[in-house]
């Protein structure tokens, strides 16, 4: 949202939200929030993000309040009432929204959207701080009980200033970059693009900026996103549009700007989605190497009992053995019929050291053993959850879906901890995430879409009565049928129908058949220390499905 737009945007919403009435404050995000306000004749919802590429427009989208809403947010609802002004400081990309309270008193709700990170700052009529998002100190402190400062502002030209002045600044540029670069504001490269354009088409300085004065004055804004070689913008002003590559219009400068904002984050997405996949399968090809390490030792160590028994002959045979010997050959009479056996010895070491050496490799050996069948079981485990995480890479439809497999990722030590690609969101509670149908018989059947929430289904909505879904030898989604307190006879179509979503939301999504685990809820456990969404089954049937998904 360059300043350009974020100008216009403090217009258009201002003409449409004035003397609007504050419904309700849902904070999305640790830095967005979303007023809901009733004009008279609809319902508003305004988006205010103070993270990173800080922005507000009209949201269309639906969404979600937490739980439990933050500190915040509980001020807002408590202290604002009624929306008065939507007002932007001319060469900065603040922006104030100015309320009255219950009381009929005055609050100031800021925007702060510069900077890696931005600010929402509720300051009372004597221009002190009430409360803000993110507390500040240093040079410029931003408490609260402290005033309210604006910061320091680089000398420039306002766009709207005296045409006479801008005509004589912007006549030294010669081209689209020297004129984006000209202290003046606000000023972007599509406006820069579109004054070039029309100068070339025979357009004087002077009636461009009429144009550009006049269309922020009267609100009449034209929502366009253009192209010309190779970069794209954003424009309220249809000025010199025939000279770009690609014009596309919206309704408003607020559809504009969600349909960026959009694109912009499947884009993040995207690139998020590729580091997540790249660094499962990095840890796979770990996983692979430690298996095979752990393969060709259990090789090495194949077999612990042919040591012990060749202590045991030595032992029998000391008197054959002097030192100096470097092998003996006895009787092996643990075979049937009794063979001779070659047994190597340490020219060094006496009769009775060289039958307890071959004991300290048994007793080793038989370590090694245990070992290694702990660690293969861990690795397999780990693999396992592995491929339930990159199931939930590929089922991620969301930001905040990729946001669970990055933190479950994180709690594994696999991904450094971070506030994330995505930004840090709010903790959203396992039970919200759950899908849910219900059969033709009327029983409700939930699922989970992660490790977080497969575990809950097992853990918590599972009860020993219900029926456990998943699919058979492949990673995918835990589901549960549920069957009441005293369980009871099933129809045969309802188990299927779970099943068929089960296999849906499993590894075997597009596969013809997949076959599915069908247990009691009282038979699935937790193995103690087991990663996230991992369960043993104890007794279970399986039957055979088409995959079913919900309709998205």
């Amino acid at each position: 949202m360059d300043s350009l737009i974020f100008q216009a945007m403090a217009v258009e919403l201002s003409r449409k939200l004035t003397n609007s009435r504050l419904d309700r404050v849902i904070q999305i995000t640790a830095g967005t929030l979303i007023l809901r306000f009733w004009t008279g004749r609809e319902k508003v919802q305004l988006l205010l993000k103070a993270d990173g590429h800080g922005c507000f427009y009209q949201t269309r989208l639906t969404h979600a309040a937490p739980a439990s809403p933050p500190r915040f947010c509980q001020l807002l609802r408590a202290r604002l009432r009624r929306l008065i002004e939507v007002r932007a400081e001319p060469l900065d990309r603040i922006v104030h929204l100015q309320f009255m309270g219950p009381n009929s008193e005055k609050y100031d709700l800021i925007l702060e959207a510069f900077g890696a990170q931005g600010n929402l700052i509720l300051v009372d009529a004597t221009g002190r701080i009430v409360d803000l998002l993110r507390r500040q100190e240093g040079a410029r402190s931003l408490l609260p009980g402290k005033t309210y400062i604006l910061p320091e502002q680089k000398q420039r030209m306002s766009l709207f200033a005296d045409r006479a002045e801008l005509v004589s600044v912007l006549a030294e540029a010669t081209n689209q970059k020297d004129m984006a670069r000209l202290d003046i504001a606000p000023m972007s490269p599509a406006l820069a693009q579109a004054i070039c354009i029309a100068k070339a088409e025979g357009l004087s300085l002077d009636t461009l900026l009429e144009d550009v004065q006049d269309t922020f004055s009267t609100g009449a804004f034209n929502a366009l996103r253009v192209k010309w070689d190779g970069q794209s913008g954003l424009l309220p002003i249809a000025l010199g549009v025939h000279g770009f590559s690609s014009v596309e219009k919206f309704e408003d400068l607020s559809d504009l700007l969600e349909s960026s904002q959009a694109e912009e984050g499947q884009e993040s997405a995207r690139d998020l989605t590729a580091r997540l996949a790249s660094l499962i399968n990095k840890q796979r090809k770990k996983f692979k190497k430690r298996l095979e390490n752990i393969a060709a030792e259990s090789v090495r160590q194949a077999d612990p009992e042919a040591l012990r028994i060749k202590g045991d002959l030595l032992l029998a045979n000391l008197h054959q053995i002097k030192r100096g010997d470097k092998s003996v050959e006895v009787d092996d009479y643990y075979q049937s019929p009794v063979v001779k056996l070659k047994i190597a010895l340490d020219s060094k070491s006496s009769p009775p050291e060289n039958a307890e050496r071959y004991f300290k490799k048994y007793r080793k050996a038989k370590r090694a053993g245990d070992h290694h069948k702990r660690r293969l079981q861990e690795t397999e485990q780990e693999v396992a959850w592995l491929d339930q995480v990159e199931l939930s890479l590929e089922e991620a439809k969301t930001g905040d879906d990729l946001y669970q497999v990055q933190l479950e990722l994180e709690s594994a030590g696999l991904l450094k901890k971070t506030k994330g690609q995505l930004g840090k969101r709010q903790t959203v509670s396992p039970e919200d995430q759950l899908s849910q149908a219900v059969t033709a018989g009327g029983l409700k059947l939930f699922w989970g879409k992660n490790s977080r929430t497969n575990d809950h289904v097992s853990r918590r909505v599972t009860g020993p009565h219900d029926l456990w879904f998943h699919a058979h030898g492949m990673p995918g989604c835990h589901l549960v049928l549920k069957c009441g307190e005293e369980g009871g006879q099933i129809p045969e179509e309802d188990i299927l129908f779970a099943a068929a979503f089960a296999a849906g939301y499993s590894k075997g999504k597009d596969a013809g058949k997949v076959e599915v685990i069908v247990a009691k809820g009282r038979d699935v456990k937790k193995p103690k220390g087991a990663k996230p969404g991992l369960v043993t089954v104890n007794s279970y049937r399986t039957v055979m499905v088409a995959p079913r998904r919900l309709n998205e």
